[in-house]
């Protein structure tokens, strides 16, 4: 959608290029020290023939998790990590001034939109809520920092895979093999989750040595 576009040229590369934010179409990267990526990636919406209406999400990849998740190309090389790859996200909510349905709950309550007698205030309001947005995103890029707010009770659960799985993944390099193997016997006994983690650990060790 090219309105969803041009807004974004204006009013976000503006403010996130300058902290260290890459843009490719409607997706911004963060990269992380560790090889892990942030994104945050706008999606447009066709329920109002009024509006521009889209949703803005901020997703965690950690590098152990997409390598895990492209295990088949460890040899040849992983390919380029993409926010589908996310072992967390979160919606950016709009304040009410620029949201689509600001009385509405749960998922349409996410949904920011524009139209053109707003839009350079939404553009406005975006840009400031993303550079409020990028203190919590650099500290989750520290992976102690991730696991904690995965492990956090809160709703909406940030989350995108079980527990257990989303520690050994994310933790894969920082636990001693005991740790390892304590948070795997917690899981049951027939899960395949077991043989696919522990020949990709191989592979990747063998790979790291």
């Amino acid at each position: 959608m090219k309105e969803l576009s041009d807004f974004l040229k204006e009013f976000v590369t503006p403010k996130l290029k300058p902290l260290g934010f890459r843009k490719k179409g409607q997706v911004y990267r963060l990269d992380g020290d560790s090889g892990d990526v942030a994104f945050i990636h706008f999606a447009p919406m066709r329920v109002d023939p009024q509006a521009v209406v889209f949703h803005a999400q901020c997703s965690f990849v950690p590098e152990p998790h997409w390598q895990f998740l492209n295990r088949q190309y460890m040899v040849a090389g992983v390919p380029e990590v993409k926010e589908s790859g996310a072992l967390a996200s979160y919606s950016l909510m709009p304040p009410d001034s620029a949201a689509h349905a600001p009385a509405s709950s749960g998922v349409f309550r996410t949904r920011w939109a524009f139209g053109d007698r707003n839009r350079a205030e939404v553009g406005k309001v975006l840009g400031e809520a993303l550079v409020a947005e990028v203190p919590r995103i650099r500290q989750l890029l520290v992976r102690e920092n991730l696991l904690a707010a995965i492990q956090s009770p809160e709703t909406p659960s940030i989350r995108r895979r079980g527990a257990l799985q989303s520690e050994l993944l994310l933790m894969v390099d920082d636990y001693p093999p005991e740790r390892i193997q304590d948070l795997l016997s917690r899981m049951g006994e027939n899960d395949p989750f077991i043989g696919l983690f522990t020949q990709w650990v191989d592979m990747r060790r063998d790979l790291q040595s």
